[in-house]
């Protein structure tokens, strides 16, 4: 069942502040990412009420401005790089809405659902869709299962933060992509995903190819990330 709603920390001395709109244009456009006029303060918006919320409840252990700004902004807009993005984006595991709160953003003429099975983090995720008036997002609880697939429909892009190895998150998000759709998996330095389920392992999926695979260095030396694209056959 799901409901839809439309609508270790590291000491610092900047620990509890939000980036700056400045420090965001800046990390962005060293890094070579284009976004739209607006775009930078709603990215900065997002980031801030992450922060304030994360008081209350566990949305992400980086706190320092800088890290946020690299490591979440700019990692999630770093799938600019496979686009363009026309028709439906899921973003399973949204978590603190990355990457599909700056998808929605920047691509104000897709749509994008953010797939949570925590409900205080959908809490937060239908809170900025409102702050930020993202008309084209949409919040869903739910958590997805191998043997009961949700009533989402189709999506011509899947991505997620390694949530899965490629492996496990190919089998499970599979029967989500629209014929030729494909799926995006970011995984970071040493990232681990959660372990693949047993019936995952059993199940028989329709073929994908990997497509493309792309390393990106981050700034500041923030580590090496990568981009697995696999698309449905």
């Amino acid at each position: 069942m799901f409901h839809v709603k439309q609508g270790g920390r590291r000491p610092n001395a900047e620990a509890g502040s939000r980036p700056t709109a400045e420090m965001v244009a800046a990390v962005l456009r060293e890094a070579g990412v284009e976004v739209p006029p607006g775009a930078v303060e709603k990215l900065v918006e997002h980031a801030g009420e992450m922060l304030r919320w994360n008081r209350a409840i566990r949305l992400t252990s980086l706190t320092c401005p800088r890290d946020v700004a690299v490591k979440h902004i700019l990692d999630s807009l770093l799938l600019l790089r496979f686009g363009p993005f026309p028709g439906r984006i899921l973003d399973f595991g949204s978590g603190a809405g990355f990457p599909g709160i700056p998808l929605a953003v920047v691509l104000p003429g897709s749509g994008v659902v953010l797939l949570e099975a925590s409900a205080k983090k959908c809490a937060f995720l239908a809170h900025v869709r409102s702050r930020l008036v993202l008309d084209n997002a949409t919040v869903v609880r739910g958590r997805l299962e191998a043997r009961t697939p949700l009533a989402l429909g189709r999506f011509e892009h899947v991505v997620t933060r390694a949530a899965l190895p490629p492996p496990g998150a190919l089998a499970l998000l599979r029967p989500y992509l629209a014929p030729g759709g494909r799926l995006l998996v970011m995984t970071g330095p040493g990232a681990r995903g959660g372990s693949l389920p047993a019936p995952l392992r059993r199940a028989k999926t329709a073929p994908a190819v990997a497509s493309r695979a792309e390393r990106i260095e981050l700034p500041f030396g923030m580590g090496v990330h990568e981009i697995r694209e696999f698309r449905a056959a």
